[in-house]
């Protein structure tokens, strides 16, 4: 079996590097429109056509599953973007989640569905420990 030449490994793990970033990258920004969306319409209109429900699913899990997938493709590369925006996305959702039904939003998540409801807030925990560590591994 021939053996991967240095400058190989060293591309393949700039493409695993990039793909990270961009990953986290996106799921910072769907989760941000989802976060903003649920904020300012307060209840009413969004800016984005989509219920609360709609946003949650479509936005907001889609973000965490890219949050992941940032995380494992960036597991042994020095990424400070993927760090930075896994820290940042899991405090994000957990501090929504958080937040909101206090301001009388989400509160149908909050209400009926609370194992769901405490699985995100516990999500975003994770995810900010997932950048912890990174952050603690020197990655």
């Amino acid at each position: 079996m021939p053996e991967l030449s240095s400058s190989v490994v060293t591309s393949v793990r700039r493409h695993e590097k990039r793909i990270s970033e961009i990953l986290a990258i996106v799921a910072i920004v769907l989760l941000s429109m989802d976060t903003v969306g649920t904020f300012i319409a307060q209840g009413g209109d969004r800016f984005l056509p989509l219920t609360d429900q709609q946003s949650g699913i479509l936005l907001g899990i889609s973000s965490i599953i890219l949050f992941f997938l940032s995380f494992g493709f960036g597991f042994r590369q020095k990424a400070r973007i993927t760090t930075v925006l896994l820290t940042a996305g899991g405090a994000i959702l957990a501090v929504s989640k958080l937040v909101e039904p206090t301001m009388g939003l989400n509160l149908f998540l909050a209400l009926a569905l609370p194992y769901l409801y405490v699985s995100l807030i516990v999500v975003g925990f994770i995810l900010t420990g997932l950048g912890l560590l990174r952050v603690v591994r020197r990655q």
